[in-house]
């Protein structure tokens, strides 16, 4: 499956694709946007990742963007 990661670095979102652990393994929070694309979905991620907090935390903190679909066609390119 196709997944980004996005974390803060010098205090600017960077995107690195994956895989990843499977979700149930970091999970501690999510959150569904319904938007145009894939890209959208990393911009608006990244955005989420320069929310405040206490910096040893924002340090280690990361979002991993994953796209949903009904069906495996749904993600053919």
């Amino acid at each position: 499956m196709h997944t980004r990661r996005i974390r803060l670095r010098e205090g600017a979102p960077v995107v690195t694709d994956g895989p990843y652990a499977e979700t149930e393994e970091v999970l501690a929070g999510y959150w569904l946007v319904d938007c145009a694309n894939f890209d959208r979905a990393t911009e608006i991620a990244g955005r989420l990742s320069n929310c405040p907090g206490p910096d040893h935390v924002r340090e280690r903190a990361y979002v991993d963007v994953r796209p949903v679909a009904e069906s495996r066609a749904d993600l053919e390119p």
